[in-house]
């Protein structure tokens, strides 16, 4: 049986190319609507009930992420489109979210569509997966605002702004929160950077170790360096980092 697919975007040539190449590269899709923004997409999946929708990001009157908020439960799944936009590759790619990169790249798409068929026809759904992918975005911003941490089969979402440092610690990332939680991810702190770079108060005081400047509680401007945070954590800035973390101290507290 094939897939009931609706394509969302705001620029009429995309969602035309989309639908186009669609039909022509795998069988498996079956086009029933192309919707402009998300108040045409809306009434759409409400009339036609898709099994897919290819759906862009940003689009004026709405992102993609406020049409899927419209939905309790969505039983759909859906494939991102989004521009070169290095935050947001990086986002879907932390996430393992589906998503087709502007301008399209046939070989690149067959794949997006291959593995998107592989997935579905093992059930492996993300259906959902949509709940918490909304949970853990900012959607006017369109910024990871809750850090997701797995810890076997269950999956803590971490307020971006609770955090008081984050650390690298033997190929393992720790995460210390408000309430004196700890949190640790199998994941190395690169995986985490391009997330915590996006949030002012977060500096890198060194190697492998961020802090939060909102909970600060003292400091000092000695030889050494150190930082105490709220939660009674001390730190020492790398003597490399001292001068450039200082004026920013200086600025923010």
């Amino acid at each position: 049986m094939k897939m009931k697919t609706l394509i969302v975007d705001d620029e009429r040539l995309n969602r035309e190319l989309i639908s186009t190449l669609l039909i022509r590269v795998n069988d498996n899709f079956e086009v029933i609507g192309l919707a402009e923004n998300i108040d045409e997409a809306y009434e759409l999946i409400l009339s036609c009930s898709p099994d897919i929708i290819f759906l862009d990001v940003k689009m004026p009157g709405g992102s993609g992420f406020d049409l899927l908020q419209r939905f309790v439960k969505p039983n759909f799944e859906v494939v991102f489109i989004t521009g070169f936009d290095e935050y947001a590759i990086k986002a879907f790619e932390f996430n393992a979210i589906d998503y087709v990169l502007k301008p399209i790249d046939l070989e690149k798409f067959k794949k997006t569509l291959d593995k998107v068929c592989v997935r579905l026809n093992s059930k492996l759904s993300v259906v959902n997966n949509l709940k918490e992918i909304l949970e853990i975005y900012d959607t006017k911003d369109l910024l990871i605002k809750k850090i997701p941490i797995h810890n076997k089969d269950k999956v803590e979402l971490i307020d971006v702004s609770d955090v008081f440092s984050v650390n690298a610690d033997s190929g393992y990332t720790v995460f210390k929160t408000i309430n004196n939680g700890i949190y640790i991810s199998s994941r190395q702190l690169s995986s985490f950077e391009f997330i915590l770079d996006k949030f002012s108060f977060f500096i890198k005081i060194s190697k492998g170790i961020y802090i939060n400047t909102n909970y600060i509680k003292n400091y000092t401007k000695s030889q050494n360096c150190l930082i105490t945070l709220k939660n009674n954590e001390v730190f020492e800035v790398s003597r490399r980092k001292k001068t450039e973390i200082l004026a920013l101290l200086d600025l923010t507290i």
